[in-house]
């Protein structure tokens, strides 16, 4: 049986666990290590029993398929190792193992899958090239081949790119060996819900439904039950064998430390739901799993059959982030035209200028105006068009969220864009006007790179310019590309094109209702197929205003005729709402040839108009009183309020205005956010307008009428001093008619009980962003149970799980604790204290059991000491403040000040609503708050670091004094319990060395007034302003951080070949990993205190507080490793 018969068969298919795992439990021998530590690929050619004794375990324990030893051994991963040229031997060897293990069974078939893991390099971050990744993926398959795999698994992916490079090499391997193996993508999804890059589920399935693969899933990152809305979506749309292999569970706090806590019964419970619930049909284990995993998943699915699906693969195109359906709706879909040297002076000037970002800012323009795709066209004569093909693809993909429109006649530029993009491209374009020769080739990277293709009405006589000549391109093109091929019809575009019918020529006149008619009989004869048109050919040679009106009115046309795509300047159609209807007529007739002379016609109307017709606002003055009320709450526009409430006043009570129009108005803010259809900056700009409409109507309330609303005490817990998120909790409550007594940072429970019983509070709550503060609140909670207080209890922070509040805290007290992951669900929870419906909730989870954990640590070579240590350009401390902010703002995170600190979300917008939303109101607010900041010396960023001799003692790090020599501090670090057990100390030279080592150490600061402006825009609930500033005050001094170190690697003379992006700080290719005490690798704060001691940052005006919080808030610590293996880990 192979194993495309058994995918045949629709029984549930069973995959093993983790091997790295099972690995660790192990007792590998130096001798076995081969000096290669850490890389578990090298057992395959010493430890060959070992692992086969893992493969028959999870045979033994129910697996009919398992996974090959060779989640890194491709190349690239292997040459950090030295044994690059072992790759096909690795690999053959690893295959070979698993099949002796699996032939040892013989009771039903046993399977093995060649694993293939991402490596260590972001292709689409630009850390390696298509080229060098397919070597490596090549190589890897080859060895597999040999060794005897039954089915190739891609997994753990996290860049789509990544996986197309991969697929071909797999593709070419099975094509040199004459051989065909099924194919499977696992991906891995974050807890952000996107790939590592940012990609999306939707993305993925729009990528890979141009592949030939037959298993498409997730693994790693999390437990089940996160993954089962992106499962679901999986089982939704591809139609082949869904797999689905979870870690044992996710991290959880547990009594303020982070473990795994799924047990086998609960995974079990999870994975057979999605198995019996969803249509799983390959189900799993990944991180933490182990045979009893499997065997419990063996027991609970035997003789189980998946849920039946109806899928339906998406007819989609994507960028890197995110997909777009080909048929909109309403359609049509819009391709933008102005990235394009043929049609946009602008992009030509900039392209010949060389401004790669004049590029990316057209894009974003594009993006803005509502297009969906990008149309993008390098070729000039005397310029090499596939480098700059090159250059405007590499920034575009990762810039900007349109899937672009390859639209060269030069198959080497198509190729080497396509090699250069993980989205799911369209060719522009195809025709015959050559014969078939050229039409092959591109139709043939077309298939091979998974594009969609766009085909021109031309053949060898030319443009085609009747209807039946049209139809007979379509089908040549069609009969290529489909029968000869093997694209899909949904691969496929066609443009029946138009001519314009601004040149008086007779032969034209019918071009419109031809082009028409077209569209129509191809949508008709070819289903599946789209149909796309260059819009403002049709008007070409006529005056602008004039074109504006005539190619909305074809378009319109063009689309009630079943048109789908339309390449056309988005931003000058107008509906045809706005257009007069006696323009309307004159292009009409144009359009159908009809009246007499109607070109004519057109032309004199227009010029004695001497312009289009300007569309006017809608007038609101007809909708009653009560809607335009709520409307400017809603809209949070304050511009006329006091005249409508002053109207209102003669109406009914000004109570009777709160409660009956605003505080309505409020919920249905919140309604929308709830449901992704307004940004949380908009939310506070409504209740900015909703506290300015209760202030005006304050004056007119009757004191007897006025009921005591109920009341909420909030604070930061003891040790946090981050408010940001309580003050957001508390413009939303005190905005919704609660009273909200803000008790500030740093807040001891006695302050808050105190308060709670002096004002008879209904719920208090608690907040903070630290690990640490959840064991605070844990402790808070005790403090109030053994004083008998049976307040509810709202927690919320980042740190926080559902898990945690609900298992750990919740049972603690007799009231309820309610988990609040933003400041709708405090909303929500008020909503139920007011309405008696709060209840002390049962934990829904079972008893949390620990798992074993993978080893997070990325550095698992053994650490080199012939490293040259940099020569600093002094010893000891500096000060540094008079640094240029536009330094600082060049290293700012874009895409984490926007959704991160300012809370702009998709939700139900697509990727260019969203964009374009970002490009109108998130970009400019950014501008005007650096510009102010610069004006206003609003941030005032300061710098206290320096240069010290050390070595390493054990798990410590001896610092001397850089005159005496003496020692002069240690710092401690924790080590890893597990292999490879590292600890940072490990990167310096020990004691033992006669040189010393050094160690780099910085506090950065964007300075005093960023907080006191943030608190003089929240006193003055200027809510919306408050949030925009302090997100940026913020990410400034992260951006701060990012720069120095930067400077300080420029000082030590260790910036290498790295280049200067964002990314390459994001993914470390660089040397000199910067290091802060709070984080994963050192997570003792007091040991920040020790820093203190080296650089003195008091000087620049932070301190560190008994709780170990470094104050200013906009404030961050680190120091940096030289070492080139020093690369972040966790240590657990």
């Amino acid at each position: 049986m192979t194993f495309f018969d058994r995918l045949q068969d629709n029984r549930v298919i069973l995959f093993d666990g983790a091997m790295g795992t099972q690995i660790q439990r192990l007792t590998i021998t130096e001798k076995e290590w081969a000096g290669k530590t850490g890389c578990n690929e090298i057992l395959n050619l010493t430890a060959a029993e070992k692992i086969q004794s893992i493969h028959q375990d999870y045979f033994a324990a129910g697996a009919e398929v398992v996974e090959t030893n060779t989640l890194g051994s491709n190349r690239i991963v292997l040459a950090e190792y030295e044994l690059a040229d072992k790759t096909v031997e690795v690999n053959r060897a690893a295959a070979r193992i698993a099949r002796r293990a699996a032939d040892t069974f013989t009771d039903r078939p046993r399977f093995v899958a060649g694993s293939i893991g991402p490596g260590t390099r972001l292709i689409s971050l630009g850390q390696t090239d298509f080229a060098s990744m397919h070597r490596s993926y090549l190589e890897q398959a080859i060895g597999l081949i040999e060794g005897g795999i039954d089915l190739f698994l891609i997994e753990t992916c996290q860049d789509v790119l990544q996986i197309k490079t991969c697929l071909l090499a797999l593709q070419d391997a099975m094509k040199q060996y004459g051989v065909q193996l099924p194919v499977g993508v696992s991906v891995t999804v974050e807890t952000t819900g996107t790939l590592l890059l940012g990609t999306q589920i939707d993305a993925v399935l729009a990528i890979l439904s141009a592949f030939d693969i037959h298993i498409l899933g997730m693994n790693c990152a999390t437990g089940p039950e996160p993954m089962r809305p992106f499962i679901q979506q999986i089982c939704r749309q591809f139609p082949g064998r869904v797999a689905c292999q979870p870690n044992a569970g996710m991290p959880q706090n547990i009594d303020g430390q982070m473990v795994y806590t799924l047990a086998v019964d609960e995974f079990v419970s999870l994975l057979s739901a999605m198995v019996k619930e969803e249509g799983v049909g390959l189900v799993g284990g990944c991180c933490g799993t182990t045979p009893e995993f499997i065997k419990g998943l063996a027991s609970a699915l035997n003789n189980v059959l998946p849920a039946s699906r109806d899928s339906k693969p998406p007819a989609a195109i994507a960028s890197l982030f995110s997909s777009q359906t080909l048929r909109q709706d309403p359609a049509p879909f819009f391709v933008g035209e102005r990235a394009n040297t043929n049609g946009s002076k602008q992009f030509r000037e900039v392209l010949l200028a060389e401004d790669w970002d004049g590029i990316v800012q057209v894009a974003r323009e594009q993006a803005a105006s509502g297009a969906h795709g990008l149309d993008l066209c390098v070729a000039y004569t005397g310029r090499d068009e596939k480098a700059d093909m090159a250059q405007a693809v590499r920034r575009l993909v990762t810039q900007v969220d349109l899937p672009l429109f390859i639209d060269s006649t030069d198959v080497q530029v198509i190729e080497s864009a396509l090699q250069l993009y993980g989205g799911r491209a369209v060719i522009n374009s195809i025709n015959l006007e050559d014969g078939e020769d050229r039409v092959d080739q591109v139709c043939r990277l077309a298939k091979r790179y998974g594009a969609a293709l766009i085909g021109l009405t031309i053949d060898e006589q030319g443009m085609a310019l009747t209807v039946e000549r049209k139809l007979e391109v379509v089908q040549r093109l069609y009969d290529i590309a489909v029968l000869r091929h093997g694209l899909r019809p949904q691969d496929l575009i066609f443009d029946a094109l138009t001519f314009t019918l601004g040149s008086g020529d007779s032969a034209l006149a019918d071009a419109a209702s031809n082009t028409l008619e077209a569209i129509q009989r191809i949508k008709a004869g070819w289903p599946g197929v789209y149909t796309l048109l260059g819009v403002s050919n049709i008007s070409f040679g006529l005056s602008p205003h004039s074109r504006d009106i005539l190619n909305s009115v074809f378009l319109a046309q063009a689309v009630q005729a079943g048109l789908d795509l339309a390449i056309v300047h988005v931003k000058k159609i107008l509906p045809l709402y706005q257009i007069a209807e006696a323009d309307l007529d004159v292009a009409t007739n144009l359009l159908f040839n009809r009246g007499e002379e109607p070109l004519k016609s057109f032309i004199r109307h227009f010029e004695e108009k001497n312009g289009a017709a300007v569309p006017v606002a809608m007038d609101e003055s007809s909708l009653p009183l009560e809607e335009r009320i709520r409307r400017h709450i809603i809209q949070g526009n304050r511009s006329g309020l006091p005249e409508r409430l002053q109207e209102a006043l003669r109406q009914r009570k000004a109570l009777a205005i709160i409660n009956d129009l605003l505080i309505p108005a409020m919920k249905t803010v919140g309604e929308l956010f709830g449901a992704g259809k307004m940004q949380l900056p908009f939310v506070l700009q409504s209740a900015e307008v909703m506290k300015f409409a209760v202030d005006h109507l304050q004056p007119f309330m009757e004191k007897s009428a006025v009921q005591s609303p109920l009341s909420i005490v909030l604070a930061t817990v003891r040790g946090d001093v981050h408010d940001i998120g309580k003050n957001l909790v508390e413009i939303i409550l005190s905005n919704n008619g609660y009273k909200v007594y803000n008790l500030g940072i740093k807040c001891e429970i006695e302050t808050m009980i105190h308060h709670a019983l002096e004002v008879h509070a209904d719920a208090i709550g608690m907040s903070g962003l630290l690990v640490k503060s959840t064991v605070v609140m844990k402790e808070n909670l005790e403090e109030l149970a053994r004083r008998g207080l049976q307040i509810p209890v709202l927690l919320g922070g980042a740190a926080l799980t559902r898990r945690y509040v609900e298992e750990t805290c919740a049972p603690i007290l007799d009231a309820p604790v309610v988990y609040c992951s933003d400041a709708f669900d405090g909303l929500a929870a008020m909503e139920k204290i007011k309405e008696g419906t709060l209840v002390k909730k049962t934990a829904a989870f079972e008893p949390a059991q620990p798992a074993m954990r993978p080893s997070l640590g990325t550095v698992d070579q053994p650490i080199r000491r012939d490293v040259e240590i940099p020569k600093p350009p002094f010893w000891g401390d500096r000060l540094v403040t008079d640094i240029e902010l536009d330094a600082v703002f060049s290293h700012l995170t874009e895409n984490v000040l926007f959704r991160g600190r300012w809370g702009y979300r998709r939700g139900t917008l697509s990727a260019a609503e969203f964009e374009a939303l970002i490009a109108r109101e998130a970009r400019p607010a950014l501008e005007r708050i650096k510009e102010r900041c610069k004006q206003e010396a609003l941030l005032r960023p300061a710098v206290a670091y320096g240069y010290y001799p050390c070595n390493s003692d054990g798990d410590e790090v001896i610092v001397f004094h850089p005159k005496s020599g003496a020692e002069w501090l240690r710092l401690r670090f924790p080590r890893q319990r597990a292999a490879p057990h590292r600890c940072i100390a490990d990167f310096f030279l020990p004691a033992q060395e006669k040189r010393q080592d050094l160690i780099a150490v910085q506090v950065v600061t964007i300075g005093a007034q960023a907080g006191e402006e943030a608190k003089r825009l929240y006193e003055q609930n200027a809510y919306k302003d408050y949030l925009l500033f302090h997100g940026l005050s913020v990410e400034a001094a992260e951006a701060l951080a990012e720069y120095w170190h930067r400077k300080v690697r420029e000082e030590l003379g260790i910036l290498e070949q790295e280049g200067a992006g964002i990314e390459d700080f994001v993914m470390q290719k660089y040397r000199g990993s910067r290091y802060s005490f709070g984080y994963p690798a050192c997570p003792n704060l007091a040991e920040n205190r020790k820093l203190f001691q080296l650089v003195r940052p008091e000087r620049i005006g932070v301190f560190i507080t008994e709780e170990d919080q470094m104050v200013l808030e906009q404030t961050t610590s680190a120091f940096i490793v030289h070492h080139p293996q020093a690369k972040y880990f966790r240590v657990e």
